[in-house]
């Protein structure tokens, strides 16, 4: 990676001299094994995607029957989950066997069936799976309050800190060992009256964390991994990586303010020094890597095996989630930066994220973005729904594997739940304590029937966006400019040479206008230009970006840009037609001739117009001249 600081003139309604940031990344991604270097892995959550039997909640067979919608976008690998057996205390987190489906969404048989027509079309399965902790009603946590032979110590028990007393008294109140806090708020400590122990939980209390340094409990994850593998599925992400193991010193965590009574209560207000991000975290990763990598090879399993991660943790920790030169690690540990755009100044947060990324990661590995999750809204939500091409043009152009949340490809927003419709037993969690999840949650839209045609029944889980007649997968089909051709087009985009293993710059040149550009030596050259401001601006590309040629196509324009496919942008000359970009649009720019689709534009119509005007007035001019002077 290069970083350059140069001085260029950047026509914005005047011209002005700006700073450009300038970075390169040298084939920013590049591994043997071509799907996991650039594939567009799509969440399915499976209680918002499609209901088949009219219960109001998706299931298997209704993802079987829209198997077709990922085809014809593009996308390559589906990650969906979790979908084990639970009570549903945390949406499916909290497992009850991980070795059955959940009857809310069918059988095994459907599962079966599931992979049967996934491979039919060429798509990879990956799910979820939760090593931290299982439901309190797995079979495994009630023989451990029991003590019941191998599974008395696979959970955390701890005696109370005044266990003597509350044994001899039972009127004595149990007092927690330590002052470790759930992440949902409160102790992470709950009393057990059978067994006379806590058991910690680092979620909520119908979630018991796993005593992960048993290594019979690390014999159980490895074999139901297996068990899923050998079923067809070809990858994990890896759930709540970073609250994996906890220190066996169980000392209490100090306090971010001294004396501040929040540290009795908010998760936030401790430093973890003692229950997350352990150095055990990365080892466990390497063997989990090294199991299905393993099983892959000796079942003869044609496709490779796949491994990301969850964590929130700080960057110099998920690096190390990529391995060493001697064990490799995960895949890819996921990249929640762009989850936080600072809406105050997007250009640079953006820049920022990722150069952080890109920075750090270790040479030979594959990147990744997120800008959508279960557990954080929706991007018309932060930004207003004008910005959705914008994201769309950013993740699907950047290096490495894009991870697209389901919606997304149509714009959902956000919808409002009303209190009494909430279905999220915990909330987010921290500074989110009081916020629930279910309003980037609800069902998915695909028509403009009654409830989107997500489901028959009158009342789907949770609400349906009321803006569905409009925002629905059927509708936007039609429409050649909609989200969802535009997304589906730089899906397309992507199976490039160029947007595959092409080098990457990167140009912050106003708080208003970034630009990345995708360059391979002998192959077409792609520029993506985002306006993120509230103006009109004009960009003389020339001024800003390396090694242009001085025209160049438009292979896409957001609906609001005013370009369509084949269009010719200057980039040298303000007199021409240079690149005039409206608030909150992008344009898809290459050096590779396109045919126009539309004959004229709303911009060659303008341009069309100034150089009429000019010649009227030049020739106005010349008749004053002469009359005067004759």
């Amino acid at each position: 990676m290069k970083t350059f600081n140069v001085c260029g003139i950047v026509m914005i309604a005047y011209y002005i001299c700006a700073t450009v940031n300038f970075n390169v990344y040298h084939n920013a991604t590049k591994l043997n094994n071509e799907l996991w270097s650039n594939t567009i892995i799509y969440k399915v959550y499976p209680r918002s995607f499609k209901d088949s039997n009219k219960d109001g909640i998706s299931d298997l067979k209704g993802i079987v029957q829209k198997l077709d919608h990922f085809v014809d976008l593009g996308i390559e690998t589906l990650w969906i989950g979790p979908f084990f057996k639970s009570p549903m205390d945390d949406m499916g987190y909290d497992v009850e066997d991980y070795r059955m489906i959940d009857p809310i969404y069918g059988t095994m048989d459907d599962f079966n069936e599931l992979v049967k027509e996934m491979k039919k079309r060429n798509l990879k399965l990956v799910t979820d799976f939760i090593p931290n902790h299982s439901s309190y009603k797995c079979e495994w946590f009630q023989k451990s309050i029991k003590r019941e032979g191998k599974y008395t110590n696979y959970y955390i028990w701890r005696d109370a800190s005044n266990q003597q007393e509350v044994m001899e008294n039972p009127s004595v109140k149990p007092i927690p060992p330590n002052n470790w806090l759930s992440v949902f708020g409160g102790t992470g400590w709950s009393w057990n009256d059978v067994r006379k122990q806590f058991y910690y939980h680092q979620f909520n209390a119908k979630q018991p964390d796993f005593n992960i340094r048993n290594p019979e409990v690390h014999q159980e994850l490895l074999d139901i991994i297996g068990f899923w593998m050998s079923k067809g599925v070809v990858g994990f992400r890896f759930d709540a990586l970073r609250h994996l193991y906890e220190s066996d010193s169980f000392l209490d965590e100090p306090c971010l303010t001294e004396g501040d009574p929040s540290c009795l209560v908010n998760f936030d207000s401790l430093n973890h020094t003692y229950t997350v991000d352990q150095p055990e975290n990365i080892d466990i990763i390497m063997e989990w890597r090294e199991y299905i990598d393993n099983f892959t090879r000796s079942n003869n399993i044609p496709i490779s095996s796949f491994l990301a991660t969850e964590s929130y943790s700080p960057i110099d920790v998920l690096m190390q989630y990529y391995g060493n030169s001697t064990r490799a690690g995960a895949h890819v540990p996921f990249n929640f930066g762009l989850l936080s755009v600072d809406k105050r100044n997007i250009v640079e947060s953006i820049e920022k994220h990722v150069k952080t990324w890109l920075d750090n990661m270790p040479e030979h590995q594959v990147a990744n973005w997120v800008i959508e999750n279960h557990d954080n809204p929706r991007v018309p939500t932060k930004f207003g729904p004008e910005t959705v091409p914008l994201f769309t043009a950013l993740k699907l152009s950047l290096p490495g594997i894009e991870v697209t949340y389901y919606g997304s490809e149509i714009g959902m927003d956000n919808t409002y739940v009303r209190p009494d419709q909430i279905q999220d037993p915990n909330n987010a969690g921290g500074k989110r304590a009081d916020e629930t999840r279910d309003n980037e949650r609800c069902p998915m839209q695909w028509d403009s029937s009654i409830n989107a045609g997500f489901t028959e029944e009158k009342k789907p889980w949770l609400p349906i966006n009321p803006n569905y007649y409009k925002v629905n997968v059927e509708d936007q089909k039609k429409l050649p400019n909609s989200n969802y051709n535009f997304y589906k087009k730089m899906s397309q985009l992507r199976k490039t040479d160029t947007l595959k293993n092409g080098d990457l710059q990167t140009y912050n040149i106003t708080k208003s206008i970034y630009i990345l550009k995708r360059s391979l030596v002998e192959h077409e050259s792609y520029i993506v230009v985002m306006n993120f401001g509230s103006e009109t601006e004009t960009v003389i590309l020339s001024n800003a970006v390396n090694n242009l040629q001085e025209q160049l196509y438009v292979y896409l324009g957001s609906e609001n840009s005013g370009y369509s496919t084949g269009d010719i942008v200057s980039t040298v000359s303000s007199s021409g037609k240079p690149l005039k970009l409206r608030p909150q649009s992008v344009a898809v720019l290459t050096d590779k001739y396109i045919a126009s689709e539309s004959g004229t534009s709303t911009n060659d119509i303008q341009n069309a117009g100034t150089q009429i005007s000019s010649k009227l007035i030049s020739l106005l001019s010349v008749f004053l001249f002469l009359r005067y002077f004759l």
